[in-house]
């Protein structure tokens, strides 16, 4: 079998073993195929689809350290490997390992031609954990732009933009995301902030009081309302 070319050679569904080892793995026979993939490895082990594979099965049984191995592996073969560098940067951020997963997602993000929404997804979010704001505003707006069904990036991007004191641009974010999702609290908690910021109480009183209706408990919106309008929230 060829190492490098078309899937067709490195993947070649007419061999008994390669047929069975995806057969196990579209089963989601992870343990199995897991073997599978290692015993034809072992007769192949400069093709980067079996380690991508094998990895997915480490990766789905909990192996995390042995998926990054195999996932690597698949990298060292075919440095262009999106989807392998996409999977290590998501088994990195399981293990805590943020700056390396950061690293994945960073090389991801600047490949042509790549899928790399939840890329920029996870790019923003460990900037953002970090204190890389810059960063971090960076990949919410790729994911902006990529996914707008969503708009979870609107969250995030509020975020920022409230830390930044750019009020107005916070409340545009977040008056969009409630319209497709006019019950998260949380977003309604942030846009009492940003009215505060605002010197706008009125409204900032009236989306903390729809935050406490969404989530009673919330203890930062019942403060801010007790402080507002002087009066103890039942």
């Amino acid at each position: 079998m060829k190492n490098q070319g078309s899937m067709k050679e490195l993947f070649d569904l007419s061999q008994p073993e390669v047929a069975d080892a995806m057969r196990l793995h579209l089963l989601g026979d992870r343990e199995g195929a897991g073997v599978a993939f290692e015993k034809l490895l072992a007769k192949d082990p400069k093709n980067y689809f079996f380690h991508y594979l094998l990895g997915e099965a480490k990766y789905a049984t909990g192996r995390l350290d042995e998926a990054v191995r195999h996932y690597g592996a698949a990298i060292e073969l075919k440095k262009d490997f999106g989807i392998a560098f996409y999977k290590m940067g998501v088994c990195y951020y399981r293990m805590g390992q943020l700056e390396k997963s950061l690293e994945s997602f960073s090389t991801l993000l600047k490949m042509k031609g790549q899928g790399h929404v939840m890329a920029s997804y996870f790019f923003g979010l460990i900037n953002q954990f970090l204190g890389n704001d810059d960063e971090a505003e960076e990949g919410f707006r790729i994911l902006r732009g990529a996914s707008r069904q969503s708009l979870i990036a609107n969250y995030y991007l509020a975020q920022l933009k409230l830390k930044q004191n750019k009020h107005q641009e916070a409340l545009v974010l977040l008056e969009e995301l409630l319209q497709a999702t006019p019950h998260l609290a949380e977003a309604h908690y942030l846009k009492g902030m940003v009215f505060m910021g605002l010197h706008r109480n009125m409204e900032a009183i009236g989306s903390f009081r729809k935050t406490l209706e969404l989530n009673p408990n919330d203890k930062r919106a019942r403060g801010n309302l007790e402080m507002l309008t002087e009066v103890p929230e039942p």
